[in-house]
């Protein structure tokens, strides 16, 4: 695919995407945000318990096939590859099903203590279930760089879902409408995704094909349970020795801090995963795109970061209550763990992209078994949230600091290339975490804090990059 060609999609990707955090995730964010001050934190931490077993089970459902899938050039053999792929999931989903109701949800609700999780987990199943049934249809979008489908058929789930919860909320039906969330929200994904693509499965099925995946998805697969391992370790552990209601504060505390990153790394992934794959040969161009996601991310999320660095407690009493006063101090934290990895820019998409997923895999594998489980274990029995959150940037910082070697190692990129893209993001926080700073010492009550520190905080901000929006708008209006 040509160089123009490529950059032509990826605009298009981002134009998408973005709409798609304005309106699909901030949607999912708001309501969220509106079900944690209608519900206790201890609702946040029940089901935070239960959906660590359903994503963990979704992972390693995955197989590896979808990004094996995504990575694997067109050819005589696809149809069958997707058609053997779907069946392959298909039997895997029903077979989660069955096992969640036998053995999963009783063993879940042992492991934490908390005999509620049974009918959680029970109900969560059908999410687990829908989402393995989409992996096919979303990699046919995805290898068509079809990103404007990909949003569109994510909307409608997220807005009839958050009508059910809060509804639910509303009417006191508590730690369910948080479930019923996800498995409405799930349940409309699936039937979206399979109406927009017209492809269906032959009934054939080649395990020769599958296995043919293997070499890639292996390690693409073990990567992601240990990514999805080193990133949940916090809540496996809050959830285990402190308890329900600690873990809901903490879940608060970091859906604030990283829902802004997170939400742009699903962005930028799904649209540079297929991208880095498809120029894979060309170093120069990977490099460069690289370079400019790092900036981007940095722009974007920094400011967030910082405000809730500087106005933590003020936030979380205003528009949350003193139930959760708990949040605050693991806000601030986690606030400066966001703005360690996005220092780093997509390592791990790059990697995979140019077909070296277990680097990814053994860079996981060192981090969670020697710096993640010891800190955050030992920062949660003897410092409790506080701990666990200063332990989760030292993991993040050890886990940048090894991907760092290897970009420097495979596309080259320099300390140099790093500090003159992150010079101005940096210098412009620095200005606004010292305007935020100076507004708190007025000792003006909250919400007028909140108020006028974010406001002088943010307008100082983005002067820094008025001609970086100009040129962002442009390029965005012309696809």
């Amino acid at each position: 695919m040509a160089v123009a060609s490529i950059k032509t999609k990826v605009l298009s990707g981002l134009k998408w995407n973005t709409l798609s955090v304005l309106a699909t995730r901030g949607t999912d964010f708001g309501v969220k945000l509106l079900l944690a001050r209608l519900l206790l934190p201890e609702a946040f931490g029940l089901v935070g318990m239960a959906m660590i077993i359903t994503s963990f089970l979704e992972v390693v459902s995955d197989m590896g096939l979808f990004n094996a899938l995504v990575q694997r050039k067109e050819d005589e053999q696809t149809q069958l590859r997707y058609s053997s792929a779907f069946w392959f999931l298909f039997s895997l989903a029903s077979a989660f099903v069955l096992a969640f109701f036998l053995f999963v949800s009783p063993a879940g609700a042992a492991f934490y203590n908390e005999p509620q999780l049974v009918p959680v987990l029970n109900a969560l199943s059908l999410y687990l279930f829908f989402n393995i049934l989409t992996i096919v249809p979303r990699v046919i979008l995805t290898k068509e760089l079809n990103f404007k489908a990909l949003v569109q058929t994510t909307y409608t789930g997220t807005v009839v879902s958050s009508i059910v919860a809060v509804a639910m909320a509303l009417t006191g039906f508590g730690v369910w409408s948080l479930v019923a969330k996800s498995i409405v929200g799930a349940g409309i994904l699936f039937l979206s995704f399979w109406i927009r693509v017209k492809w269906r499965p032959d009934f054939r099925f080649s395990a020769r094909t599958l296995k043919e995946l293997s070499g890639y998805s292996t390690f693409s697969q073990l990567s992601g349970i240990l990514y999805f391992f080193r990133n949940n370790v916090d809540y496996l552990l809050i959830g285990k020795l402190a308890g329900a209601t600690a873990l809901g504060a903490y879940t608060l505390a970091f859906t604030l801090s990283e829902v802004l990153r997170a939400q742009l790394y699903s962005i930028l992934n799904k649209v540079l995963f297929p991208v880095y794959s498809t120029m894979q040969d060309d170093l120069p161009q990977i490099r460069k795109y690289y370079l400019t996601v790092m900036r981007f991310t940095a722009i974007i999320t920094f400011p967030i970061a910082v405000f809730f660095l500087g106005l933590a407690d003020e936030f979380i009493n205003t528009f949350f209550g003193h139930s959760w006063a708990a949040a605050a101090a693991p806000l601030r934290i986690l606030s400066v763990a966001t703005m360690i990895v996005v220092i780093s820019g997509t390592p791990a998409e790059v990697l995979k992209g140019i077909g070296k997923p277990a680097v990814s895999f053994y860079i996981s594998l060192l981090n969670t078994g020697l710096v993640a489980v010891p800190l955050i274990y030992l920062g949660q029995k003897y410092f409790g949230l506080t701990g666990v959150a200063y332990a989760v940037c030292l993991h993040y910082t050890t886990s940048r600091l090894l991907f760092h070697h290897y970009m420097k190692k495979y596309i080259h990129i320099t300390d140099q290339d790093i500090l003159r893209e992150l010079r101005k993001p940096v210098v412009a926080s620095a200005v606004m975490l010292a305007l935020i700073y100076l507004t708190t010492l007025l000792g003006l009550p909250e919400l007028h804090t909140l108020l006028l520190a974010g406001t002088a905080g943010s307008a100082a901000y983005a002067s820094f990059f008025l001609k970086d929006f100009k040129q962002a708008t442009t390029l965005l209006k012309r696809r």
